[in-house]
């Protein structure tokens, strides 16, 4: 009995816990801010005559009436609580019959009306345009190490122009150029001719011209190493009438060159000291403030490239040393600028087919951005990264639908911006779904102003969604207080507790109301907001809020400091497709490995894959992309186009036969793959792990297998075999000696025992015999 008592008091005190936690998190004194809660689904009240608090949870509800079925906290025409509104207001069927008005998305305006923490899922289809318009740059290093490059360019243009012609028949070709800063140390005025960026012609379907300009470039030269490609690039994308170009177009900039770029900072040498301001300064088709500004930062590139839809190649030659530098510099900043590539630019048709792939990439497949303000969290069911890409490939002539969800994470702290707008659109196109936001971030009740009636909110307010509505210099629940108000019941009405602090020292007490310290909330400042988890110095991890003490974390992060982050992409390893290898399991972004299977140990390494059984596995796992790269150790991007996110941290080297045996490698895992070729080749790799990339080090030489002598195999078969009977029959010839002898020994020993003599054998005749011949005097002859 006393056993069921204590289960249900137990019962009951949960339900009650439960029930307090509910109401306590809608504790607000607002309508406004009842109701933009993100958490909790709040619901206000504004019936007259309410005791305890306005604001309630919308679960705290649930069978809250009398035996009559009567409300017992507020009448249903009482509450406020915004409902849900999503319409689509235009949605324009596909369209790609006139030029300038092709519709490729739709819908096109969807609009909202949604509260904090409500999510609004959306889809959005698209189908590319036929012919749809294309504009080609071709941005060109021209000192003097490329003069063969532009050679190639020439040579190629009506080839480039026709074969673009057969996806589109809308196609503009336009050049420009850069060499360098004109100021010293970097040139010299006197004995170099240099720019930063000059537009030698516009974008234009006149190959003639087009030819006939490049005929015309006349080539620079610097002292450095180093161009100003990126102060070109942006004058390329923000000079717009000059280029000439068009809206509705795609956007591809082809930047080749031989060398390293100059970036933000290196301008200061020349004198340009001030930042960029990522805007045109071209007079007469040349760049005017190239020793005033800076040269652009990376960061200022890739804004201006996504803003405006810009497709960036770098097209990087071999250089006459051979130097990796170039190479590598730029294979880096593509990952750092969105929807750039890395091309390599051989010489005889190389670029048209770098213009060629990036336009087929553009055209066949979408990839989704979005621009959205920082309290609104948006979220895309696309991942182009992903093996296989999944709604990334755009079916020939057939629309693709993307799914979408975006959650207001709480409401912006200017009241203005609660009508806000959201767009998305395919990544080099100008069409958008654009979402139109309306958050509710205040009552219908708190827009009506009322009039003030004497004897009802003490004459200095009036009634506001059943709460006064207090005029300046009057405060308080009824607005009775003012700034001389010394009541002691209002002090009282300041503490948790009889025996707490007035707002628990965190404030003043004004009329019976804390206006608590910065950094302090609740009704008796009892909250700290810098409480809160504070790992790498930002509350909540910088991925959350402190609120009443405790961290809202954002959509993607959990726990109570919001470090730990549900997404497990940091759990593939490189070139993998199993989380943690396979042998773990992804918490908070990183893997905790299993134990193995009938030991007392565990798994390890950061994607759990370091153990004996699993290094077989691995170096199978990376042998057909190793050797992918031996084959293209040239062009890394042929063995990495289709792979997506899988080799996004895969960095490969070649090595030596002695390198890659050296100290150097010695930590590294030693893979061996067969090429299954008619000599029996196999190429040697080893892979190691840098934090959480992945280094695959491939040896230059394939290494032959030995040629066994089969002679020597048959016959040390067949001398196996005799030494194997010698050795038998000498084994039995011992035994049987040693049993005769031990046999003959127990022979004497009975006969001595018989008494006879063991010297004679009685069963011994001599072979001997004597007889007389009669004719020889009877002499005996034997």
């Amino acid at each position: 009995m006393n056993i069921l008592m204590d289960f249900r008091n137990n019962l009951f005190l949960i339900l009650l816990i439960s029930f307090i936690n509910i109401v306590i998190s809608c504790n607000f004194d607002t309508c406004g801010a009842c109701i933009s809660y993100a958490e909790d689904k709040c619901v206000w009240c504004t019936q007259d005559g309410i005791t305890g608090p306005r604001c309630r949870s919308l679960k705290s509800l649930s069978g809250d009436t009398t035996k009559k079925g009567e409300p017992t906290w507020c009448k249903p025409e009482n509450i406020q609580n915004p409902q849900f509104e999503k319409v689509i207001k235009e949605d324009k069927n596909f369209s790609d019959t006139e030029e300038g008005s092709q519709v490729q998305i739709k819908p096109q305006v969807i609009k909202v009306k949604v509260r904090p923490g409500e999510p609004v899922d959306f889809t959005m289809n698209f189908k590319p345009a036929k012919d749809y318009p294309l504009d080609v740059y071709y941005l060109m290093d021209i000192s003097y190490t490329m003069e063969s490059r532009v050679g190639d360019l020439k040579r190629q243009a009506e080839k480039i122009y026709k074969d673009l012609s057969a996806y589109t028949n809308n196609v503009r070709l336009g050049i420009g150029s850069f060499v360098e800063k004109p100021g010293f140390p970097y040139v010299d005025p006197i004995g170099h001719t240099s720019h930063a960026f000059r537009n030698h012609m516009p974008l234009t379907d006149d190959m003639k011209l087009f030819i006939s300009t490049i005929d015309k470039i006349k080539f620079g030269s610097n002292y450095d190493n180093r161009e100003a490609g990126l102060d070109g690039l942006m004058q390329a994308m923000t000079c717009r009438e000059e280029i000439k170009w068009r809206d509705n177009a795609r956007r591809i900039i082809i930047l080749s060159t031989d060398s390293p770029y100059h970036s933000a900072g290196d301008g200061k040498i020349v004198g340009a000291i001030k930042p960029h301001d990522m805007q045109c300064h071209l007079k007469d088709n040349m760049y005017t403030e190239a020793l005033t500004l800076d040269y652009p930062s990376v960061s200022q590139i890739n804004k201006v490239a996504t803003d405006e839809n810009f497709k960036i190649i770098f097209a990087i030659a071999p250089n006459a040393l051979k130097d990796k530098i170039p190479e590598t510099e730029y294979k880096h900043l593509v990952r750092q600028i969105t929807g750039a590539s890395f091309a390599r630019l051989e010489g005889g048709d190389s670029v048209i087919q770098i213009i060629k792939q990036a336009y087929e990439e553009m055209a066949n497949t979408v990839q989704i951005k979005y621009k959205a303000p920082s309290f609104v969290n948006v979220t895309i069911d696309q991942d182009c990264s992903s093996v296989p890409k999944r709604n990334c490939e755009v079916p020939h002539k057939k629309s693709l639908s993307i799914n979408g969800r975006l959650v207001v994470k709480s409401c912006p702290k200017d009241i203005s911006k609660t009508k806000t707008t959201v767009t998305l659109n395919p990544y080099g196109l100008r069409d958008n779904l654009t979402i139109e936001l309306e958050i509710a971030c205040q009552c219908n009740c708190e827009q009506e102003i009322g009039s003030i009636v004497p004897g009802i909110c003490h004459g200095s307010g009036f009634i506001q969604c059943g709460i006064c509505k207090c005029q300046p210099g009057s405060y308080g629940n009824d607005c009775r207080c003012n700034g001389t108000s010394t009541d002691q019941r209002d002090m009282e009405k300041c503490k948790i507790s009889s025996e707490a602090k007035l707002c628990s020292g965190r404030g003043i007490c004004k009329c019976g109301q804390c206006e608590c310290q910065n950094g302090f909330s609740g009704n008796y400042c009892e909250y700290d907001d810098n409480s809160c988890p504070k790992p790498n110095d930002q509350l909540c991890f910088g991925h959350g809020r402190c609120i009443r003490g405790q961290c809202t974390c954002d959509l993607g992060y959990s726990g109570k400091d919001c470090s730990c982050k549900m997404d497990d992409k940091d759990c593939y390893a490189p070139y993998s497709t199993e989380v943690c290898s396979g042998k773990g399991q992804c918490i908070c972004g990183a893997c905790v490995c299993d134990t193995k299977k009938g030991k007392n140990e565990t798994y390890s390494g950061v994607f759990c894959d370091s153990c004996d059984d699993c290094v077989a596995a691995r170096c199978k796992e990376l042998g057909n992309y190793a050797y992918c790269n031996y084959i293209h150790r040239d062009n890394k991007a042929i063995c990495d186009r289709d792979e997506g996110s899988k080799v996004s941290n895969i960095i490969v080297e070649f090595a030596n036969k002695s390198e890659i045996n050296g100290p150097k490698l010695y930590m590294a895992t030693r893979c061996m793959k067969d090429l299954e070729t008619n000599n029996g080749s196999v190429m040697i790799f080893k892979y190691r792990y840098i934090n959480r990339d992945l280094k695959i080090t491939i040896q230059e030489e394939l290494e032959s297998p030995p040629i066994a002598n089969i002679w020597i195999a048959v016959l040390s078969a067949i001398g196996l075999v005799l030494l194997i009977g010698i050795l038998t029959v000498i084994i039995w010839k011992i035994l049987v000696d040693m049993h005769d002898k031990k046999e003959y020994k127990k022979f004497q020993d009975e006969a001595l025992a018989a008494g006879y003599d063991v010297s004679l054998n009685p069963l011994y005749q001599d072979p001997s015999i004597n007889f007389s011949n009669p004719v020889y005097n009877n002499q005996c002859t034997t």
